[in-house]
């Protein structure tokens, strides 16, 4: 249980004033945007300076350099604040930002060769100088960020600029799962109390007032005590909930509103609006914007390279299992894809059976079932190489959750929740669960609902970028596998 209990005012008085008010959090992010845009700018400049002066020995006309500097700058500061690289959280983490600020600057540097090259002006500006403002530019880019996260972290801590004190007002479950997300991690929250209400005891709304622990919860936030008021009241009448807001919308402090334990669960959620109305999401369509496209573009390209460069070990391969058991070459196996469509997916056989049906028996250690080839080929994934047949068909990804037969699918379902939300995207020849060691057999529950944690978890954050990281993993995980049989 949460403590409702805060320092009384007088004794901050009796300490000697008010505490520093935070400033907001929004500022860390214009400053950054204006440091990486004077950044971006100025290495331009200096760089066509060195360039001319230390390498040609010829005087420079620093007017189209710094047109380039400042088309760069803004493009680049640009796309940085839409995709949200500026806001707080994220400038405290330097480890998942890099990447992405990366990514976005050798964007903004081919979309201005592009522009060059259309408008005829790209033989103005050397390769060198286009080279080494490329280089300073994303060293200043990174080296801001990480400025940035030290004194973000510095001034986050207790006592801070950045420090923000929360009180709770509503009932104990909610505000600890508030509390619980709200300082998890390096969040620079503190919960200062939770404030409980009964509107029953007023009488009368419109004679309410701040009275007992809102009373003490009104005087810490005159005195500085308090920086946010989350309000979780969820089962509040309507004319209460508006009677609370009236009271507390005088006190010099932001006030916010918990909906519901759904939620703060949902800590992926974001505020949207349809049709002009705010709204609380709590699941992103998966591949949204340009997603949707570049996955598709992935799986086109790669895929059918994968499948040119596979081509002569699949032929040898379909050859051997012909010579050596004089059966099947493929095993085919109907499974549930993208938006639990049934397609049928290949594979090559490596067992002296083909099921198919009601009753399919997972491979096991030692299974007698294997063939002696087959063996080989599992223990090196090499059985897998016909399912780019899926990929360049459209009905599998290269990277996505692992289809599973639909018997097992079916049971799956009935037994783990939020299974079927793996189906949102297509199934893949990889995925983030199989590099981190989930594959093989599933027969647990306990494993299968890991298996599927990390399948969720790859659905809600795919970024180009991550499908790389799990490409190259794989490579890993085929040389050196694990859990293969």
């Amino acid at each position: 249980m949460l403590e409702s209990e805060l320092r009384e005012a007088s004794d901050l008085q009796a300490a000697g004033g008010r505490r520093r008010a935070p400033v907001s959090r929004a500022v860390s992010g214009d400053l950054v945007q204006f440091a990486d845009f004077l950044a971006v700018t100025l290495a331009s400049v200096f760089v066509a300076i060195a360039y001319h002066d230390y390498i040609l020995f010829a005087p420079v006309d620093l007017q189209p350099y710094a047109a380039a500097g400042l088309v760069g700058a803004t493009g680049v500061t640009a796309i940085l604040r839409r995709d949200g690289f500026y806001e707080f959280e994220r400038l405290g983490s330097t480890a998942r930002m890099m990447r992405g600020v990366l990514a976005r600057w050798s964007l903004v540097i081919l979309g201005l060769l592009a522009f060059g090259f259309a408008l005829k002006v790209s033989e103005v500006f050397s390769r060198f100088w286009l080279f080494a403002w490329t280089a300073a530019s994303a060293a200043l880019l990174i080296g801001i960020r990480f400025a940035a996260s030290a004194f973000i972290r510095r001034t986050a801590r207790d006592g801070g600029v950045f420090f923000r004190r929360v009180a709770v007002i509503g009932r104990h479950d909610l505000a600890a799962k508030f509390k619980e997300i709200a300082e998890r991690g390096d969040s620079a929250v503190s919960i200062m109390g939770v404030y409980d209400i009964n509107f029953k005891d007023a009488a009368t709304m419109k004679s309410f007032d701040l009275t007992g622990n809102l009373a003490a919860l009104a005087r810490a936030a005159r005195n500085g005590e308090i920086d946010d008021i989350v309000i979780a009241t969820p089962e509040a009448a309507s004319e209460d909930m508006k009677a609370l807001l009236r009271r507390l919308s005088i006190l010099p402090v932001s006030i916010a509103i918990a909906p519901n334990p759904h939620w703060l669960e949902h800590t992926g959620g974001e505020i949207v609006s349809i049709g002009g109305a705010p709204l609380l999401n709590l699941y992103r369509r998966p591949l949204e914007g340009w997603g949707g496209f570049l996955k598709t573009l992935e799986d086109r390209v790669l895929g059918t390279l994968g499948f040119l460069l596979a081509a002569p070990f699949i032929a040898a391969i379909a050859a051997t299992i012909k010579m050596r058991d004089n059966g099947p070459v493929f095993f085919k196996q109907r499974r549930h894809g993208f938006n639990n469509e049934v397609f049928t997916i290949y594979k090559f056989r490596t067992m002296t059976v083909a099921e198919d049906g009601e009753e399919i028996r997972q491979a096991t250690v030692d299974d007698e079932r294997i063939t002696a080839f087959g063996r080989f080929l599992r223990r090196y994934s090499l059985d897998e190489l016909p399912q780019l047949i899926n990929v360049m068909k459209g009905e599998m990804s290269l990277v996505g959750p692992r289809p599973h037969a639909l018997r097992h699918n079916h049971v799956y379902a009935q037994t783990i929740e939020n299974y079927s939300g793996r189906h949102k995207m297509k199934p893949g020849i990889t995925g983030w669960a199989q590099v981190n060691g989930y594959r093989g057999e599933t027969s647990e529950n306990e494993r299968m609902a890991e298996r599927v944690r990390f399948d969720l978890e790859y659905i809600d954050n795919w970024s180009l970028w991550f499908d790389v990281k799990i490409l190259l993993l794989t490579i890993r995980a085929v040389l050196f596998p694990q859990n293969a049989y």
